[in-house]
């Protein structure tokens, strides 16, 4: 059991934190894969899409076994930004598609990374609190973000 009240209602918090972003992404990936034109990399993000399906359903079973409540906010998912010169670049080249698909990966990848850091800590404090079967869900979620990450 959380050693405190205060920590138990911090990682509830942090899981419903996770529970919104999953929610916003399984919208996301749906229209990433429709945008794409690789039959192939299609495939694969309609599987990722599955898989966070599955990892929204996860982080909602945490939430309710720990007696919270699962939000029903997604987060924003905002588009790409690029910064300085490469940004200047990108809005030169905006109007050529590959040149939108190639921003668009590049924010997938570093929204993936993300995850995946985002499971680790959220392994790390579900250990700490003495959730350890969290703690592994978490760690093999974090495993097909990174997977998905390389496949970007």
């Amino acid at each position: 059991m959380p050693k405190s009240s205060n920590e138990h209602d911090r990682y509830v918090l942090h899981l419903n934190q996770a529970l919104a972003m999953e929610s916003a992404l399984v919208d996301h990936l749906e229209k990433r894969a429709a945008a794409v034109p690789d039959a192939k990399v299609r495939e694969r993000i309609l599987q990722h899409r599955d898989e966070t399906i599955q990892h929204r359903e996860t982080v909602r079973d945490c939430i309710q076994g720990l007696g919270g409540e699962p939000t029903t906010t997604k987060a924003v998912v905002q588009p790409p930004v690029e910064p300085g010169l490469i940004g200047k670049v990108m809005t030169a080249l905006e109007s050529e598609k590959e040149d939108w698909l190639l921003s668009e990966d590049l924010a997938d990848y570093a929204v993936e990374h993300y995850e995946a850091a985002l499971y680790s800590g959220l392994a790390l404090i579900a250990r700490n609190l003495g959730y350890p079967q969290h703690s592994t869900r978490f760690q093999q979620i974090r495993e097909q973000e990174r997977a998905m990450a390389e496949f970007i």
